[in-house]
């Protein structure tokens, strides 16, 4: 008879769990090492997306920094991090590369401004140095990413493919240029942080117009021909006339048409580290042009500088010959140095010679220090006027003195009862629809005729104007301003959309609208030492339109739409 060992029985047991053990653990393995690269590239993809946020995030705030005066910080997840795995070896953490490319040149032709920055932007072609932000993830099973910024678009291009996130450098009439320079901070165990600081930039955009020769911009690129074609296609204005191969990129050069008004917004940015802000390239005259100032008298001057990149350079000196031509001297309204202050601004007080009997003309010669070429040096002809017969204008509110001569205002309307000369210099315009500035055109009515000069048909265009007409005795004078879309005001009967400001009333308070200038800032130079009342001549009087609401109660309602000074002179007698 046989006998059953107890030992034999156990082995065999344990044996059968070990194998039974084993067999799990080789087909977890088995399965964890086919879904190795099927949940890494779903890692990677949710890395993707994430880069694409980033993207967009980093895109806004190119666009923010480039119209605004503070600097700003992205975040970007360039690390890419794999979850551990049992049995199996994930891959090992990577880091993306970050980088802002090598710079190549932007080259821009023909862009003639509008205005007096034409001095400068003269349809000659001007040359720059721009880099792109470029990001390529290093993943282990997706194809191969690269983010990138460039100068005009931005996009995220995978295995060949880009998909554009924002095409900016022609959108309809309106053209951007931003340029890149410097360096990212580095890399860090959060990743990277993208630190985009202003260097060169302006809040208003450029008008610019040829009528005969297109714009022509080259810029660098990474995306191919096909794609800029594709691109260019939407816009009605633009198209792609070459594509030239550049090293591991290309410069692209895109064409606008003749005889349209774009509006050009021009950047410079500064990435990861410092960089140094160019020098003042050009000078325009902004106040004082062309004015008429009774022998003895004063007149405010201002003048801009502009950086190469049309940006309003701060910091820059001024100097101007402390005497005129004519005789008259000149001094910085501020200290002893004309230097400008954030908005490229500096002014100057002229004082006309007292001796002067007739009109004489004169003029200011202000000239940029360190800068050479158009618009170094910029002059502001003014005309002297000796004393002679003049007449008083008058509001007629309740505060105001009944007239001691033969000249009245009535509500707006003038009414002389000489024969006269009436003089009209624009001191500013400001109504903007949020995104540009609205055209705003001005005719002058004398006993219900109009008169007109084109230099009129748009006066929010940041230049000087200035008008004359005459009349009869008992001829009423009055001022139209009108706005396409919004308010057209007419002096002698549209009582509250117009103020009219005379010797010795009270400054405006009147605040801007929308981080526009203060109705007061457009009649600086007429008030008074005491900072209360106005200063003018009995002569003189200032109509102030308001044209982008009849709201009184609106914050739009700031007076300041249009502002004209008006003097009126007898006809044929001295001035």
């Amino acid at each position: 008879m046989s006998r059953l060992s107890l030992d034999s029985r156990g082995v065999s047991e344990i044996l059968g769990l070990v194998f039974a053990f084993g067999l799990v653990v080789s087909v977890i393995a088995v399965v964890q090492l086919a879904g190795t690269p099927v949940w890494t590239a779903g890692d990677e993809a949710d890395h993707s997306a994430s880069v694409s946020t980033d993207l967009a995030s980093l895109d806004s705030q190119v666009f923010r920094v480039s119209g605004d005066e503070s600097g700003s910080r992205v975040a970007v997840d360039s690390d890419v991090s794999y979850p551990e795995r049992y049995l199996v070896v994930s891959p090992p953490d990577s880091v993306g590369t970050f980088r802002v490319d090598g710079a190549d040149t932007v080259t821009v032709t023909g862009v003639s401004a509008v205005g007096p920055e034409a001095v400068f932007w003269d349809g000659t072609t001007r040359t720059y140095e721009t880099g792109a932000i470029v990001y390529e993830a290093n993943y282990a099973e997706r194809d191969e990413a690269r983010m990138v910024l460039e100068s005009g678009v931005s996009y995220l291009d995978t295995d060949g493919t880009p998909v554009v996130h924002r095409q900016s450098l022609v959108r309809g009439t309106t053209v951007t240029l931003v340029f890149f320079e410097g360096d990212l901070d580095g890399h860090t165990t959060a990743g990277d942080t993208v630190a985009l600081a202003p260097v060169s930039v302006r809040s208003e955009s450029l008008p610019v117009y040829n009528a005969t020769d297109p714009v022509r911009i080259s810029v660098p690129t990474y995306l191919s021909e096909d794609a800029w074609v594709d691109l260019m296609a939407e816009e009605p204005h633009a198209q792609v006339v070459s594509h030239v191969a550049s090293g591991d990129h290309a410069v692209v050069t895109i064409e606008l048409d003749a005889g349209v008004r774009y509006d050009f917004r021009v950047a410079r940015l500064g990435v990861g580290e410092a960089v140094e802000p160019d020098p003042a390239a050009y000078a325009i005259a902004v106040e004082g042009e062309d004015a008429a100032v009774p022998s003895g008298g004063r007149e405010t001057l201002a003048v801009r500088a502009f950086d190469r990149y049309g940006a309003p350079a701060a910091g820059a000196t001024l100097t101007v010959s402390p005497s005129t031509p004519l005789g008259g001297t000149v001094a910085p309204t501020a200290g002893a140095t004309a230097v400008t202050d954030e908005s490229g601004r500096a002014s100057f007080t002229y004082t006309a010679p007292d001796d002067v009997t007739d009109i004489e003309h004169d003029s200011v010669t202000v000239t940029l220090d360190g800068a050479s070429g158009p618009g170094a040096t910029v002059t502001l002809p003014l005309e002297v006027r000796g004393t002679g017969e003049t007449y008083e204008v008058r509001n007629t509110t309740p505060a105001t003195p009944e007239p001691e001569d033969d000249f009245d205002i009535d509500d707006g309307e003038v009414v002389p009862s000489d024969d006269f000369t009436g003089e009209f210099k624009l001191l500013g315009s400001a109504i903007s629809d949020g995104w540009r500035d609205v055209p705003v055109s001005v005719t002058f009515v004398v006993d219900g005729e109009p008169h007109h000069s084109a230099d009129w048909d748009n006066v929010n265009d940041r230049r000087s104007h200035s008008f004359s007409v005459t009349g009869d005795s008992g001829d009423t004078l009055a001022i139209v301003a009108a706005t396409d879309g919004y308010v057209t005001a007419d002096s002698s009967v549209d009582h509250r959309q117009v103020a009219v400001l005379r010797d010795g009333d009270r400054v405006p308070r009147i605040r801007g609208y929308n981080g526009q200038d203060d109705a007061a800032e457009f009649v600086a130079p007429y008030i008074s030492d005491d900072g209360r009342t106005m200063d003018l001549a009995d002569n003189q009087a200032i109509f102030l339109f308001e044209l982008g609401t009849t709201d009184t109660d609106s914050p739009a309602f700031d007076m300041q739409d249009v502002v004209i000074l008006v003097t009126l002179w007898e006809d044929g007698g001295e001035r």
